[in-house]
């Protein structure tokens, strides 16, 4: 009988170890993803046509915009965490522009908003009508 509490004894010792070395181990894929570099696409959607949109982005190390439709044209300014940005094209839905950011998967970290939206008459068309956002 003491020969079978001790066996049990030992072998419940040897469960318990296994369950504690098991949940010591650190599991590498908890941690934050590494950054992943690569464009991210402002677009617009709306029921009317503009053909000038001028565009403010926020957000940490903007860099390198460019058209997203080789028709438009684009003109920039970058300052500190800013671009102001003009597009030049008509578009009613649609991308418009594409830059580039350290890590796409802080997209949601990035703000985009239209200043002002002109149609091409140049007359101001109201910015309700228009809905930009920034996607990967």
């Amino acid at each position: 009988m003491k020969d079978k509490r001790n066996f049990l004894g030992w072998a419940l010792s040897i469960v318990c170890a296994t369950f504690l070395i098991g949940s010591c181990g650190g599991d590498e894929s908890t941690g934050p993803p590494p950054p992943e570099p690569g464009q991210l696409t402002v677009s617009v959607s709306s029921a009317s046509t503009g053909a000038a949109f001028n565009l403010t982005i926020t957000g940490e190390d903007i860099a390198n915009p460019v058209q997203a439709v080789g028709s438009h044209e684009i003109y920039t300014f970058a300052s500190g965490d800013t671009l102001n940005t003009a597009v030049i094209g008509q578009v009613s839905s649609g991308d418009l522009l594409r830059f580039s950011v350290p890590d796409v998967n802080q997209a949601s970290s990035y703000r985009v908003t239209l200043v002002e939206v002109a149609g091409t008459d140049n007359a101001l068309l109201p910015n309700s009508s228009f809905t930009v956002s920034i996607r990967q």
